[in-house]
Formats: structure tokens, sequence, C-alpha cells
């Protein structure tokens, strides 16, 4: 009989350091043979740490900080990239540019998120390289094309948006990181037929489909994965005091799942609704996200040749 393939998956880190660190352990401490990070890797907040003095100024987790330059501001950084943000040094004169100037911020932004994954990719080769153990890395919705360019550098990390690829002899893997629409006016995203069209044409590829692993960001519609809170405005809507929780996955996630029936479905995108859940013979995982709190929610599976040999839903 042959020995079960081992996945470690997580999807919504948004720049958590912290819980980037957790993901390339989970290999070894799980002894799973793929590590796969499916999608809104980056996050969007740049800190600014502005220079008066020997002394750097900032506001960050609602408080204000004064911070000596050497041991103080190098340990602020690393808390502001912990939690998701970028830490930028910036002088009084830089400060007030990147206020009045959306374009020049923007810039900002783009350079230190690449300079930021660039630097966790590193990491990824410093720490699995030699191991055995494959890395998959794809974006998500949030995460702006740039991000793709970077992925791209990496000899050791693989990005299979869009592609189909061999997880081993018996299983392959299709990577889809749009999402369906939403009110955020995300980089990426599709309408259902466009989406639709996309997984169907992966899919036409796979071999064995019965055996393949789907690895799509947003969740199947109506799967109970995809509950979030109901907006109105981009304001969450309440009844009693409560969040009034709305399916708002993809349609047409939920019809390619339907159609081709693959082994198994791994989902993200909506943090809130962590979970496993079958649609026809297909196990779909959403692991949930609590980034912001340094939390890594994620999940184990074991695979057969053709079914499920165990999975667990994990934390760390």
């Amino acid at each position: 009989m042959a020995t079960p393939l081992k996945l470690f998956y997580a999807s919504d880190i948004h720049g958590s350091e912290r819980c980037f660190l957790k993901f390339l352990s989970a290999a070894k401490y799980y002894r799973a043979q793929v590590l796969i990070l499916g999608g809104d890797i980056t996050g969007k907040v740049v800190v600014p740490l502005v220079r008066h003095g020997s002394n750097y100024h900032t506001q960050f987790l609602g408080r204000e900080w004064r911070v000596s330059a050497g041991r103080e501001l190098k340990e602020l950084e690393k808390a502001v990239r912990m939690n998701g943000c970028y830490p930028v040094r910036l002088t009084p004169e830089e400060h007030q540019r990147y206020l009045a100037d959306h374009q020049a911020r923007e810039g900002l932004v783009a350079e230190v998120i690449r300079a930021s994954l660039t630097h966790w990719l590193e990491l990824a080769e410093e720490r699995l390289a030699g191991s055995g153990i494959r890395c998959l890395i794809n974006p998500g919705n949030d995460d702006d094309w740039y991000v793709d360019e970077v992925l791209q550098q990496s000899q050791y990390v693989e990005n299979g948006d869009g592609q189909v690829l061999d997880l081993d002899e018996d299983h392959q893997m299709i990577t889809v990181g749009y999402s369906n629409r939403t009110p955020f006016n995300s980089p990426r995203e599709l309408d259902e037929e466009k989406l639709g069209e996309q997984l169907m044409g992966l899919a036409a590829r796979l071999a064995r489909p019965e055996s393949a692993v789907f690895t799509i960001h947003v969740p199947p519609y109506r799967s109970g994965l995809d509950d979030a809170p109901q907006l109105r405005d981009l304001k969450v809507v309440t009844r009693g005091g409560q969040p009034v929780m709305v399916p708002v996955g993809s349609t047409a996630v939920r019809e390619a799942i339907s159609a081709v029936g693959p082994l198994l479905a791994l989902h993200g995108h909506v943090h809130e609704s962590r979970g496993a859940k079958r649609i026809g013979r297909t196990l779909c995982i959403n692991p949930g996200s609590e980034y912001s709190e340094g939390v890594l929610r994620g999940a184990v599976i074991s695979l057969g040749r053709d079914r499920i040999m165990g999975y667990q839903l994990v934390s760390a």
C-alpha cells in the first residue's frame, strides 16, 4: 500500500510574519510533504516610524510609541511585522510628502510589500530546501499583481495559480486565487461566469479528476464555509447587537466541485467560517484565519490514492 500524501494547508495570513514562520515550521511538526499557502498572503498597512532626533515616533495598535534607535526600534519593527503590518523608517519631511501624495504613498506600499515577501521566500528556502518538503504559495483576491512577479523570482517556492500541478503520481492540483465579486473591489475578482470558465478549463486538463485537489481561494456558495458578516455601505449589519451572517461564496466554485467531484477542495477568503463540509464526495475545508492575533489556522490532510485517509483542523 502506498504511503499517504500528507498536506498542510493555511490561508489568509495577510502579511503576518508570525503566522508565516509558523507555516514554515508546520511541515516538520506535522510531518507533511507539501505546504500550501492558499492566498491573501500580503497585508496592506504601512506603519511609518518617523525620526525625531535620536528617537522614532509612531501610532500602532491604538497607542503612541516613542522608541530610541537601536534595540527598542528593532523590537518595535519586529512587533509591527508580526502583526501583519509593514514598518518603514521616515524623516518628518518624507512622512509629510507621503501623506500629501497618494501616488507616492501607493508606490511606498508596493516597495515595502515586495521587500517583505522577498524576505519570506528567502526564509522558506533557507529553512526548507533540501528537506524534501515542497512549498506552494499562491496569491489571493487581496494580493496585488506585483506579488506574482516576486513569487516567480524564487527557485524554491512554487506559485501554482492558474495551473495544473502534479503533487505525486496519484494526485494533481489546480489552483485559482481569484474570488467572485466582493464589496471591496479587490485586485483579483471575476464574475461568476468567468470564474466558472477558468475552473472548468483547468479541470479539463486533469488526468484523474476523482483524485484531484482543488485549491480555490473562495469557498463554494452556501457550503457553511462562506458565512461572513452582511455589509451595507461597507458597514456590518447587526441584529440584536450581533452581526448578521450571510453566505458570500461562489456559485461557480460550488458548480465546479459538484460537476468534477475532486477528492479534496481547499479554500480560505472567509476568515470566520472555519470548518470542513462535504459537497457530494468532495471534502471541502476552510481553516479560517486569525492572523491579527498571530494565530495560524491550518488543516493537516492525508491523501490515499482514491480517498481521504484523515484530516484535522489545527491551530498554532
